[in-house]
């Protein structure tokens, strides 16, 4: 999964890397909330700890960002299966890493050249990897995020955000016959939204526009 994520994430960003005269590298630490994914036999409630990871942004212009993201944390997890006399809650946490690579958009609104607020949109995968008997589970992801960059210099800044990731468990397919017409439509969901905030070190390369 892995390889495949990251040949796909090369074959988007190559022609803007190509183009592009500004690249920013952006390592960062931040903290994410607890929350709970929820399925037919059983619940996994995660807890909230540290994150970390990096992120590279290409300047596909003035305004817009093309973004590669790894975000990772380190955490325990609780498996609450459902039963017929209740709801059973095992005691021993099971430690868990985290991990989301995306790819994905970032708009900024350029106050001044020091100041540039942005929001941002990106997808990507997202891997679950129990440290102990469990298997890996891998998801589709979702993510967003919105927060400012502050640059104290032409190559030094420091990215503030907050930021939420959703896997997504499922997806349907639904499709309307009527006397109005026909209609069709895709929606996918996830119980779990995972929300936090980070902030990291940007360090700006190539030609400072």
């Amino acid at each position: 999964m892995k390889k495949y994520f990251l040949l796909f994430a090369a074959a988007i960003c190559l022609p803007f890397l190509l183009k592009s005269q500004s690249v920013e590298v952006t390592p960062f630490g931040g903290y994410v909330f607890g929350g709970t994914m929820h399925g037919d036999y059983a619940d996994v409630h995660i807890n909230g700890n540290a994150q970390y990871g990096g992120m590279i942004s290409i300047a596909a212009s003035r305004v817009m960002d093309v973004d590669l993201i790894y975000n990772r944390s380190d955490t325990k997890a609780q498996e609450n299966f459902y039963s017929v006399n209740g709801f059973i809650k095992p005691s021993q946490d099971i430690p868990i890493s985290i991990n989301y690579m995306q790819i994905g958009f970032t708009k900024n609104f350029r106050i001044n050249p020091a100041v540039s607020p942005f929001v941002g949109f990106n997808v990507g995968a997202c891997d679950f990897y129990p440290k102990e008997q469990y298997s890996d589970a891998w998801f589709f992801s979702v993510g967003f995020n919105a927060g400012a960059k502050v640059y104290f210099s032409k190559r030094v800044g420091l990215r503030l955000q907050a930021q939420g990731y959703l896997p997504v468990q499922g997806a349907a397919f639904s499709m309307f016959v009527g006397t109005g017409g026909a209609s069709t439509g895709v929606s996918v969901y996830s119980t779990l939204f995972q929300f936090g905030f980070t902030g990291g070190l940007i360090f700006r390369l190539g030609h400072i526009q």
